[in-house]
């Protein structure tokens, strides 16, 4: 690989390594995910009807990858409590990063329409614009979120991955 190639892709790498949801970065390891999600499963067992383990459920699920089983769990809160915003925003980021953008997008805009100041929300959607190649649309929402948060290191790479995007479109079309 090219230095300048490299160059490029190395805030892509670092956002796609740094951005998860906030609350990931309270698992230290992928076992102590795998006893968390043990642990709700525990409780859903006990009481099938207990929304809050059902959300860490699906959100643990989530963090193993088991994007298909988790998007189950959220559809089932969601069931139990429609409109429940932390569950479409649960359910935007499991669709992140699954790579399902178009699903994403819609459930961070339906938990907008319930919270429409919420940074993280806002990120959420922000970082799918970005992560579904609309580089333009992501710096507009990522340049707003930095205002809001100027010392966001998540915001910080994910900008600076937009704007390496965009100049990459636009030395395309000059050429």
């Amino acid at each position: 690989m090219n230095t300048r190639l490299i160059a490029t892709m190395m805030p892509m790498i670092l956002l796609t390594t740094a951005c998860a949801h906030v609350d990931r970065r309270h698992y230290a390891t992928a076992g102590a995910v795998s006893q968390q999600a043990a642990v709700y499963r525990h409780q859903l067992d006990m009481d099938p009807a207990d929304t809050s383990a059902r959300l860490g459920y699906a959100t643990t699920l989530s963090w193993q990858g088991k994007y298909r089983a988790a998007e189950k769990q959220f559809i089932t809160l969601l069931e139990q409590q429609p409109g429940n915003v932390e569950a479409l925003s649960g359910m935007g980021y499991n669709y992140v990063w699954s790579d399902r953008y178009e699903l994403a997008e819609k459930q961070f805009k339906a938990a907008l329409d319930k919270t429409p100041n919420d940074y993280d929300i806002k990120k959420g959607l922000a970082l799918t614009y970005l992560q579904s190649g609309r580089a333009v649309q992501a710096l507009l929402a990522l340049e707003s979120l930095r205002l809001e948060h100027p010392d966001d290191l998540e915001i910080l790479a994910a900008i600076e991955s937009a704007e390496v995007s965009v100049i990459a479109v636009e030395n395309r079309a000059s050429e």
